[in-house]
């Protein structure tokens, strides 16, 4: 039983018990956040288990009650046709709203932005994004417009506050603005902010990310510095600054050596705890974090203060893969088979690579697929990177954590392996093949690709690469291929060979 299931039949047992009640009442009794209490409720009132009334702050009861008061007619005893059409309009409303998460778990965007993303009309989107801020699943910078996950749906310490204040800027952190011109934000989210930058001595363009320093950057980052191949984005360094430094006046110039952090390029901890709790964290990134901190604290920075991690990587001036599928979507971009055959190839490549240093990436999705200046294809955002076994060859016990519509059923629980990232590979390929016009043509269409069924004229023009995505869809892992596998059928039935790795496809 998920723990969401039963936190919604505890509440419905609350309201039978105690009658109507506020959300106030019910999150300080089972000792959860409003905007949880308020997520749960919103199901709810979705499944038609409970209502709320039109006063301000809304009461809540069963709706049970609300049948029995009124004398309406039950659910049950609907029309076949109203209640085939109210489970439809649930479900595609759930399905929009997946996608609308997905899209804000990659950074802060503004409603036409998620609009043209979706394929709707931003009147639409926009009544979406209200209807979710109403059940605390997202939230608006009122200074910019940008919407943004709310902690809890983004599994992050940062909030509203934070996303629109000057301290994510990294122009107000002298350790970077030292050596870097920010030029523009590339994207906010639940895992921190990535800034297109200028370096100023030697006047190149990078990347650079800025997370809170925890167990799980420090993971990050250990695998970036010890992965190097052509289809994943190159790390460059790393170092640590604190938001209070200039108030704890620490200048520039007497900066020692422990405030910049240096990783081993062979090591990468699994830290793959369900809360960043530090107590959780294993002892080698407890290490690396206490050296950063005490680092921190002889230069005269207190426990206060709120320290950062910095990764600079390359910076990918081709956009990424939802870029390249949206313009074939909405733009008339024409794309070719071969196209797409070569871009699948190297990202199959990349994940080849990743897969044979013992790491499973766990968040493979277009949005994290790139393309460097050159064309190349670049596999990204290792903020999920975890290590396949321990260093006795055992497996791993994980957190459900994910993207939801690319994530694999067995990445719900807690155990799987590096076959959760041919899933979503299955999920990619088919889009990059298939135009999908709408956002709702997509939300219809996502649960059936799931679960193997794919749209009318798919299997016909696509019948080969159908039978491979359909194998890579298996619902069981050891039903999927490795990597590997997916390589070489790629070059025995499309003529592609190792020499792509070097060419331009874009």
């Amino acid at each position: 039983m998920s723990a969401d299931f039963e936190m919604e039949r505890k509440i419905v047992d609350f309201l039978r018990r105690n009658g109507k009640s506020t959300v106030l009442i019910i999150f300080k009794e089972f000792g959860i956040s409003r905007s949880t209490a308020n997520r749960h409720l919103y199901d709810l009132e979705r499944s038609k288990q409970v209502f709320k009334s039109n006063e301000k702050p809304p009461i809540w009861d069963l709706m049970e009650k609300k049948n029995e008061t009124k004398h309406t007619v039950k659910p049950e005893q609907k029309s076949p046709t109203t209640r085939t059409t109210n489970v439809r309009e649930t479900r595609d409303s759930c399905e929009e709203e997946l996608h609308v998460r997905d899209l804000l778990r990659s950074g802060g965007l503004k409603a036409h932005q998620i609009a043209t993303s979706l394929g709707q009309q931003k009147k639409h989107t926009k009544k979406q994004l209200y209807n979710m801020m109403e059940e605390g699943k997202v939230q608006k910078c009122d200074k910019t417009s940008i919407w943004t996950l709310n902690d809890e749906e983004s599994n992050a310490s940062y909030n509203l506050e934070s996303s629109c204040s000057s301290d994510h800027r990294l122009g107000s952190n002298s350790g970077l603005s030292q050596s870097f011109d920010v030029i523009t934000e590339l994207g906010k989210g639940g895992f921190g902010c990535v800034y297109k930058v200028k370096h100023k001595f030697d006047g190149k363009i990078y990347a650079v990310k800025k997370v809170d320093l925890t167990g799980k950057a420090d993971s990050e980052v250990k695998a970036l510095a010890r992965l190097e191949h052509p289809n994943i984005v190159r790390y460059i360094t790393c170092w640590s600054d604190s938001e209070n430094q200039e108030r704890n006046e620490v200048s520039n110039t007497s900066r020692s050596s422990s405030d910049v952090v240096t990783f081993d390029r062979s090591g990468c901890e699994e830290n793959d705890d369900d809360d960043d709790d530090d107590d959780d964290v294993s002892d080698d990134v407890s290490d690396d974090v206490s050296d950063v901190t005490s680092g921190m604290e002889s230069l005269g920075v207190t426990a206060d203060s709120r320290t950062y991690l910095f990764i600079q990587m390359e910076f990918c001036a081709g956009g990424t893969l939802t870029t390249w599928i949206n313009d074939r979507n909405f733009n008339e971009i024409k794309r070719t088979t071969m196209d797409i055959h070569q871009i699948f190839y190297k990202i199959i490549s990349g994940v080849e690579y990743i897969h044979s240093n013992n790491l499973i990436h766990r968040d493979l999705k277009p949005d994290n697929i790139l393309f460097g200046s050159d064309g190349q294809v670049k596999i990204g955002d290792f903020g999920l990177v975890v290590h396949q076994t321990n260093d006795s060859g055992d497996p791993i016990e994980r957190s459900n954590r994910g993207t939801p519509t690319y994530m694999s059923p067995e990445q719900e629980g807690k155990d799987y392996d590096e076959k959760t990232d041919i899933f979503p590979l299955g999920l990619i390929w088919f889009e990059m093949l298939w135009k999908i016009s709408t956002g709702r043509e997509r939300a219809k269409l996502w649960p059936d690709l799931r679960n193997q069924r794919f749209p009318e004229g798919f299997c016909d023009g696509y019948t080969t690469e159908s039978k491979f995505i359909k194998e890579m869809l298996s619902f069981t892992a050891e039903d999927r291929p490795q990597a590997k596998h997916i390589k070489e059928k790629l070059e025995m039935f499309f003529s592609l060979d190792q020499n792509l790795l070097s060419q331009k496809t874009i």
